[in-house]
């Protein structure tokens, strides 16, 4: 018993859920989940390439590593990132600490698949210096597209931990991102393309590290649908 006791503690998964009966399925409606790496393992996370990613720290603080950066997809988008297993969400706020090994750092949600989903691009740079830097982007069938941030303050100025924030409400649309104890939001956009899928943490192509994850949704349990095409996919 004291085993699972600790393994619980490590993890600190707690579910709290509303049951819907829809089609003879239960559905999971609210999701409270804490990482805080403790554990050793990453059972929770499903992982591109195992080998790159490795747990640090002393006893009193873990953190995620990436050890080792990996190109970018055909078309141009991020594939290096790590993915909260079997946790679709809708509207959610996450939170996590981040901090860079190289210019930059991402949060993915609303992750459909390898070609749909959005992403905040955390950088030293602003978007006005590097277009494809510090800003909310979206993937959607094609090389990934700035939607927010241009004319942003780099959200990691420095090489320090800084903890991010973001908050998504598929009901609006509206995509925030917060840095450190920002009251307004750096990154903010209205984006209606993606209203479910999981959430990842990683880079675009350099490295860094992650601790304190933690993901609250009050409609967890959700199926991502079908997605809206670019008008350049569209047939004439």
């Amino acid at each position: 018993m004291k085993t699972m006791t600790k393994v619980f503690l490590a993890m600190a998964f707690v579910v709290a859920c509303a049951w819907s009966t829809s089609g003879g399925l239960a559905v999971m409606r609210t999701l409270s989940f804490h990482e805080s790496f403790d554990s050793g393992n990453l059972d929770r996370w499903l992982l591109p390439f195992p080998e790159d990613w490795v747990i640090q720290g002393g006893p009193h603080e873990h953190y995620l590593h990436m050890v080792r950066n990996r190109e970018p997809g055909v078309p141009r988008r991020p594939l290096q990132y790590a993915i909260l297993k079997d946790q679709p969400v809708g509207s959610f706020e996450l939170t996590t600490r981040v901090r860079r090994e190289g210019k930059s750092m991402i949060v993915v949600f609303n992750y459909v698949d390898t070609m749909h989903f959005y992403y905040t691009h955390l950088s030293r740079d602003r978007g006005e210096q590097q277009p494809v830097h510090n800003g909310v982007f979206i993937v959607n069938g094609e090389p990934r597209k700035r939607i927010a941030g241009v004319e942003a303050e780099p959200a990691l100025p420095d090489t320090d931990w800084h903890q991010v924030r973001v908050v998504r409400d598929v009901q609006t649309g509206t995509i925030e991102v917060f840095m450190d104890k920002q009251t307004k939001p750096l990154f903010s956009v209205v984006d209606h393309t993606f209203s479910c899928g999981v959430v990842g943490l990683g880079s675009f192509d350099e490295t860094g590290d992650f601790a304190d994850f933690n993901l609250h949704s009050t409609d967890a349990g959700c199926k991502p649908g079908s997605v809206i095409q670019p008008a350049s996919m569209k047939q004439p």
